[in-house]
């Protein structure tokens, strides 16, 4: 099937709600209305939608094919956790993201700061039928350094997961070391690494969040390294991802805290550093 373009999507979308009576206001918001790192040829279509009664859109799949032929569609936890949303995939190969919240939520969004950090990039409006004013922020929020608390925290998180990874890899749980190093530890990681480009970047350079555009914001280094820390399924792999998660982890944190002028938040560093070494080596990888 031939793909429909972007724009006749939209105009597709905003009939739609202008039609349903249970649909109040609906944005169209994400890539499709920012002007920063806009939508590509592969981008979905985010869509919040208020709605009457958000179960109807959430619950009842008897609509979506209004809209056209598709092959898949479920729910899922919206970005904000506040909610759900329901995800299409439309058999031209565009996928629509509806996130559907109760009509009284919309004068609480200026309240919500991921909310209003994801209208702040950008909206589109398709239907206002209540004329709702909908306020935000004028201006979003820049990122802060960490405080030592937190810093010393997530070093300290760091370094306990990669022992117990390196633990589950050693008891030939491949499973559970791999989920832990592609997943928790790699979140924690990129957390440092944004933290990094705070202290370390221009002023003003967009972070996005999560691993959102992540070979645009961070460090080249990291960039060039992050590699060595994806492990697949096979102890040997992750084995040797292990080891390039603390080669990359050590330099971003130590970086940190000089920028920040934090003391060390782990005592005896190298007494781990050679622990993790030893439960590796026994493996004989």
């Amino acid at each position: 099937m031939r793909p429909s373009s972007a724009t006749s999507w939209i105009a597709r979308l905003q009939r739609w709600a202008e039609n349903d009576a249970n649909i109040r206001l609906a944005l169209v918001v994400g890539s499709q209305a920012r002007k920063e790192v806009p939508a590509d040829s592969f981008s979905d279509i985010d869509v919040a939608v208020f709605a009457r009664d958000p179960d109807r859109v959430l619950r009842d799949e008897g609509w979506i094919s209004g809209l056209g032929l598709y092959w898949t569609s479920h729910t899922e936890g919206n970005a904000l956790d506040s909610g759900e949303e329901r995800r299409v995939l439309f058999q031209d190969g565009q996928d629509v993201d509806f996130a559907v919240f109760p009509v009284g939520f919309v004068g609480l969004v200026g309240a919500d700061a991921r909310a209003a950090k994801v209208l702040q990039r950008g909206f589109r409006t398709l239907v206002n039928k209540d004329s709702s004013d909908l306020v935000v922020p004028g201006e979003e929020a820049l990122p802060v350094p960490p405080t030592w608390a937190d810093f010393s925290n997530l070093v300290n998180d760091y370094w306990f997961h990669l022992i117990w990874t390196a633990k589950k890899l050693r008891r030939g749980e491949l499973l559970t070391a791999l989920e832990a190093t592609n997943g928790y530890l790699r979140m924690l990681l990129v957390r440092t690494a944004r933290w990094h480009a705070l202290v370390h970047g221009p002023s003003g350079r967009d972070l996005w969040h999560g691993a959102r555009f992540f070979e645009r914001w961070a460090d080249p280094r990291a960039v060039r390294d992050f590699s060595e820390t994806v492990a697949g399924y096979e102890a040997k792999s992750i084995a040797d991802s292990l080891r390039g998660h603390r080669t990359l982890f050590l330099w971003l944190s130590d970086e940190v805290a000089q920028a920040l002028r934090f003391r060390a938040p782990i005592q005896d560093r190298a007494g781990m550093s050679m622990y993790l070494d030893r439960l590796l080596d026994s493996t004989g990888l």
